[in-house]
């Protein structure tokens, strides 16, 4: 039997394999030369530049180059090997100028450089944006070629121009189901650009799409002040989120930021999500993300909300939450939620006493206060009684997830401390508590393997590292005034 008489699926996964043997037997790094000293110019037979391994190629260079023999031998396999070399591209700024090496155009040729006895390099001059303008004009005049990919990145790349760019390649992308691009497409657009981007009303509508924010340098952000549209393309009704199943905001600008406006604008077409992520974010609030789960009451199964950019775990200004809504049993309420790690500016216990969730996994919680201590009376004492609540009702719905073989981690972040109901302790730095009881408290304690960033230790900065002690020994330091809550 022929080679290419092969059911499809065994002939794919034999050019896969033979795909990854070229690309461990290939080079994987790519050279550079260092700099010539200014006085070892005065000595010309000793100006030399040196040769270095400057990088690791990335993994569609590698992708690329692995299957270029595959791709000569006929139509099928020069098919399969441009799915295989363009399933996923990333795009990005280029550093500019740069000395180089006047390597071959084919990696395979690399070999023979390793035995070159004097290298050669001139500084030459590459525009930064190089990439996404080659990689456009090839789309426009190979149409073809945008059905192989899936999966699209862009980074730093927030020029008017490259926003353009982004568009004009994405709507030549098909089959495109994953997008990561910067925010400022989004200021940018048009409602038709908008439309093709998510592609609601096609047979391979765009499945996640991640927003990046960064601060802008000055003369970006000022363009990007006078450039923006009068009328987002959210507002257009004809740009549909209905298909979409996992949304991303992740990062701060000060520029045009996405806030809750853009949010409730996303969630009126919105109500097919699975998963909603808004990290190291702190200009949208609890209030949008709220509207967005609302929106996918049904279908939500994975809820990221970590504001951290500039707060630490605390939570910014909530927003302006429903009268009528209370937030503990909104978001217990989530039919189908089984992944969670959520900043909150309040707790009770009613956020575990729903034993009917299919939450499982590990579940992150962070809140700076208590629901029913946020406006009662000041002191310790009822904070501790509240929080004794709180981790009674967590333990309780371990238990409950544990005997429908759901396991179930959870951990409460409040006030400098990290609480670990199943295991009944608690993390945190307790140098003070040990001062004002003269040395007395604790009487058993341990080092702790967390810190105040979750589990990354103490994270370089001035916090001494972190001890762990038993709940009852906490709320017995609470009582007696050695730990304020």
């Amino acid at each position: 039997m022929h080679i290419t008489c092969l059911p499809e699926e065994v002939l794919s996964q034999i050019l896969f394999y033979a795909a990854k043997a070229n690309e461990a037997d290939g080079p994987t790094f790519s050279y550079g030369l260092t700099e010539v000293s200014a006085t070892s110019l005065l000595e010309p037979h000793k100006a030399r530049p040196a040769k270095y391994v400057r990088g690791y190629h990335s993994t569609q260079d590698l992708r690329w180059h692995s299957s270029s023999a595959i791709r000569q031998v006929c139509a099928s396999w020069h098919a399969w090997g441009l799915k295989y070399s363009l399933e996923h591209l990333m795009i990005q700024m280029w550093r500019g100028e740069e000395r180089w090496l006047e390597l071959p155009r084919h990696i395979k040729q690399y070999s023979s450089y390793e035995i070159m006895p004097r290298q050669l390099g001139h500084v030459v001059w590459c525009p930064g944006h190089t990439s996404i303008q080659v990689t456009d004009k090839l789309l426009m005049t190979h149409p073809s070629i945008g059905s192989n990919i899936r999966r699209l990145w862009f980074n730093g790349l927030h020029l008017a121009k490259t926003d353009k760019q982004i568009m004009s390649i994405v709507a030549e992308c098909s089959e495109l189901r994953f997008l990561s691009a910067p925010w400022t497409i989004l200021r940018r657009g048009t409602p038709q650009e908008w439309r093709k981007l998510l592609k609601a009303d096609t047979s391979s509508p765009l499945h996640s799409l991640e927003l990046q924010s960064v601060c802008l340098r000055a003369y970006k952000a000022e363009a990007l002040e006078q450039e923006t549209a009068e009328i987002s393309p959210l507002e257009d009704p004809m740009v549909d989120f209905s298909q979409l199943k996992r949304l991303k905001i992740f990062g701060n600008t000060l520029t045009k930021p996405i806030n809750d406006q853009d949010l409730a604008l996303i969630a009126r077409t919105a109500t097919g999500l699975e998963s909603i992520d808004i990290s190291n974010n702190s200009t949208t609030t609890l209030a949008g993300l709220l509207t967005l789960a609302n929106a996918s009451r049904s279908t939500l199964q994975v809820l990221e909300h970590s504001p951290r950019s500039s707060d630490g775990f605390f939570h910014p200004h909530p927003g302006n939450l429903p009268a009528d809504q209370h937030l503990c049993a909104t978001i217990s309420s989530l039919p189908r939620m089984r992944d969670l790690s959520l900043s909150v500016p309040y707790l009770c216990h009613e956020f575990f006493t729903n034993t009917n969730v299919a939450w499982t996994g590990e579940c992150q919680v962070r809140t700076s206060n208590l629901c029913s201590c946020a406006e009662g009376p000041a002191g310790s004492a009822p904070r501790a009684a509240e929080l004794r609540r709180i981790l009674s009702s967590a333990r309780t719905l371990i238990a409950e997830r544990a005997r429908l073989r759901g396991r179930l981690s959870l951990e409460l972040f409040f006030d400098h401390c990290i609480f670990d109901p199943e295991k009944r302790v608690v993390h945190g730095d307790f140098v003070l508590a040990q001062i004002s009881s003269q040395g007395q408290w604790p009487g058993r304690h341990e080092s702790s393997t967390k810190g105040p960033y979750g589990a990354s230790g103490t994270y370089g900065k001035n916090d001494g590292p972190w001890e762990v002690v038993t709940e009852e020994e906490f709320f017995a330091a609470v009582e007696k005034g050695w730990i304020s809550l």
